[in-house]
């Protein structure tokens, strides 16, 4: 499914994340953890969203563990048991 996390970033909105991580077929797939400010004490609040499809319940599952396969390898700097939590609730 992947091949490797490329990058991550921290919001301005008060804590939202995006990953970065690059797809077998080399495109690069943006997700998104929602933590801003905004969406405290919302539905949308630790929600994960992709930049290049729906996440269904059985999806969520799927790319977490995908993700999770990768932590060993990648820098600790990338949060990506962050993504890996955010997703296995969301399953």
């Amino acid at each position: 499914m992947f091949k490797a996390v490329t990058d991550s970033a921290t919001a301005a909105d008060g804590g939202s994340l995006a990953l970065f991580v690059e797809r077998l077929d080399g495109t690069i797939e943006t997700f998104v953890v929602d933590r801003s400010l905004a969406s405290r004490g919302t539905s949308s609040y630790n929600k994960v969203s992709s930049s290049l499809r729906a996440l269904t319940p059985a999806g969520c599952g799927d790319i977490a563990e995908a993700l999770d396969a990768l932590a060993a390898e990648t820098p600790g700097i990338h949060p990506v048991a962050e993504f890996v939590g955010a997703l296995r609730q969301q399953r």
